[in-house]
């Protein structure tokens, strides 16, 4: 089969011989939408070739409740539900929406298959989601802020029977899925806020409960999203829901009442209308669509037009069996997972203290901190303002410190974390991590710390230690809840396989160095599929090197030329470029700031994504260069050779 990406392109293909789960899911997480077709040396398909395509797929039913439009079930030689498409008059446009999105649980792939395309329009116009919102909260910031705080309600009447004069015309018995009024009030009840009302004239007017309209679309399978959506069917109803039980202008409100302001959505439509892509239909052809990223509108059309659909929800669980670094079975990847991945890194601030209680105000929860850096007491104090202030709660945040080098005995290890537990002002952090797989010579807390990379002679003096025995000590701390998680910094491939092969609880993270000049892919895929999570610093590259003689002007990447077009046609920073290309290798970015516009720049990266393309362009930077390397530093510091990576 040959698969385009429509948002990307379009004119070009891939082929394959099948399209197994996986593949399609991660197909769909990265490019939102795609064009299948037969190969060019077979016939088009015909409805039984697209339902047994989709029944391979192994997705989870999804029962069509809630929905406006009248369809009618095809027969199909496959397990599969396939029903007509919208079937609403051809001279009517059906606006844009996510399919459902005024119900709670929305499918989250959906698929058109096209049995006879029309003589003119017709198309299945698309657009993407995270486009829209982009533009609504540069434009409309109110409108935006009202309806993240209060989603939105759906009005509409229904009739008893199937209307197929009206786009909105499907009857309150098919709509909900039930017989008799009876078993629907009882359906109704069941949903908290939903009001309805039986109507003289036997129809029913539903208005939903408060849904919400805008979405932070987190990933699918451990494939890295982090987009916002404008996940509604506000537009659709605004322009759609007229018929001669329903008014437009009253079918949509904010989830508290409120009336929305129409020259607002009058705006966003022509937004979605000048932006779509309209794809004119052939015979055989099939839109995947991943209905959490993208949203769907027909043109109007003239002439006889077949075109059918399919709705999933999530992929069913896969037999496949997956093994970790060291041939483990792996079933648990929750690690990969996570709300928010921008990180906040403490390492050289000049005040940490205002910093960190700055960077929580501007919407960081995640913070990377160490005993090396020197200065989690005002870390910790910068914590506790916005705690008390009511910025936030300590459940909210997570906090991540690290093992020193000199620290690595099995005795030393808890007292490590008491110390770092003291200075931060907390009585457990999220993750502890060993800092350098590299055992140095104990130094006294109380009479250097933090002790940094040499003894009290000012030497760096290796020593030896069996790594495996810290890690048990690590695990420990886990055991008596001095922190959640723990971890490892700085280790390479066959650190990771020691610790694996003797561990009891494994790593829930690897942070390593990692950038355009330095993009560690093998490193990453190594974690990733052991079930460990991977964040990045230095993930800018060499800028905070200069200033420590350990990088030139020359390794900077925010003058690179391929990185700068890509800003221009994205109208967003370098930085921002750079910290969405790591977000969507489904790495964790450290990044820091003094400033507070900057810390919000730099959360300003879940309005856009990367193509295939821009991804490759920026991978195509890779040297393999670090910037941060004991084998390098440590000898030229402190006259220890000191190789980790090699």
């Amino acid at each position: 089969m040959r698969v385009s990406r429509i948002f990307e392109d379009l004119q070009g293909h891939e082929s394959h011989s099948s399209l197994s789960q996986d593949n399609f899911i991660k197909l769909l997480a990265r490019h939102k939408a795609l064009l299948l077709r037969s190969d060019a040396n077979q016939n088009p398909w015909n409805v039984d070739d697209f339902a047994q395509t989709i029944e391979g797929l192994h997705l989870e039913r999804y029962e069509y409740v809630g929905g406006a439009a009248p369809r009618r079930l095809i027969p199909v030689q496959a397990n599969v539900e396939v029903f007509t498409a919208n079937e609403a008059p051809p001279d009517q446009l059906i606006p844009f929406h996510h399919e459902l999105a005024q119900v709670a649980d929305p499918p989250q792939y959906i698929f058109f298959y096209c049995d006879l395309p029309s003589e003119t329009g017709g198309e299945t116009a698309l657009i993407d989601s995270t486009l829209v919102y982009r533009f609504v909260a540069d434009n409309h910031p109110k409108f935006m802020e009202k309806l993240k705080a209060h989603g939105a309600r759906y009005k509409r009447t229904l009739p008893a029977e199937d209307d197929k004069e009206s786009p909105i015309g499907r009857s309150f018995f098919n709509a909900y899925q039930v017989d008799n009024k009876i078993e629907l009030e009882r359906k109704l009840d069941k949903i908290s806020g939903l009001e309805y009302e039986w109507q003289p004239d036997g129809s029913l007017t539903v208005i939903t409960e408060p849904i919400p309209a805008v979405r932070m679309i987190e990933q699918q399978h451990n494939h890295a999203i982090y987009q916002w959506t404008f996940h509604n069917s506000v537009i659709a109803a605004f322009l759609g829901w007229q018929d001669s039980r329903n008014d437009r202008m009253n079918a949509v409100c904010f989830g508290n009442n409120e009336r929305m302001d129409p020259n607002v959505l009058d705006d966003i439509a022509k937004f979605m209308d000048d932006n779509k892509v309209s794809y004119q239909w052939k015979k055989g052809d099939v839109f995947a669509l991943n209905n959490r990223l993208v949203m769907h509108s027909r043109n109007a059309f003239t002439g006889p037009r077949r075109v059918f659909a399919a709705m999933f929800g999530d992929a069913l669980p896969s037999n496949q069996v997956k093994r970790d670094g060291v041939g483990q079975i792996i079933n648990d990847f929750s690690a990969l997972t996570v709300s928010d991945p921008t990180t906040f890194g403490m390492w050289r601030l000049t005040d940490p203290e205002e910093t960190v209680y700055q960077a929580i105000r501007a919407g960081y929860r995640r913070f990377d901190s160490a005993c090396d850096y020197g200065n989690e007491q005002a870390t910790g104090r910068g914590i506790a303002r916005a705690i008390a202030d009511g910025i936030v709660s300590r459940e909210e945040m997570y906090i991540t410190t690290k093992l020193w080098n000199t620290y690595h005995d099995p005795k030393h290890v808890p007292m490590a974390l008491e110390r770092c537990l003291k200075d931060l002002g907390l009585d457990y952090v999220d993750e502890f991590l060993i800092h350098f797989p590299i055992s140095m010579q104990f130094v006294p807390f109380e009479k250097k710390y933090p002790p940094e990379w040499s003894n009290l002679d000012g030497e760096m003096v290796l020593v030896k230690n069996d790594i495996n025995a810290t890690w048990e000590a690590m695990e420990e701390l886990v055991y008596n809840n001095k922190t959640k998680h723990i971890g490892l910094s700085n280790f390479n491939t066959q650190h990771l396989r020691q610790i694996l092969s003797i561990c009891q609880i494994k790593p829930t993270s690897l942070q390593i160095e990692c950038h355009p000049h330095l993009s560690q892919e093998k490193l990453i895929r190594f974690a990733h599929e052991s079930g460990i999570r991977v964040s990045s610093f230095s993930c800018l590259g060499g800028a905070s090197y200069i200033s420590l003689d350990m990088a030139t002007t020359n390794d900077l990447l925010f003058e690179n030329p391929i990185i700068l077009e890509i800003c221009r046609i994205h109208d967003k920073t370098a930085a921002q470029v750079m910290l969405r290309w790591a977000i969507q290798r489904n790495t964790l970015p450290i990044n820091k700031s003094s400033s507070s516009a900057r810390m919000a720049e730099n959360r300003g990266v879940f309005d856009f994504y990367l193509t295939k393309e821009e991804m490759k362009a920026i991978d195509s930077l890779n040297k393999n260069h670090r910037y941060n390397d004991p084998g390098h530093f440590c000898e030229g510091g402190f006259g220890t050779f000191c190789p980790i990576y090699e």
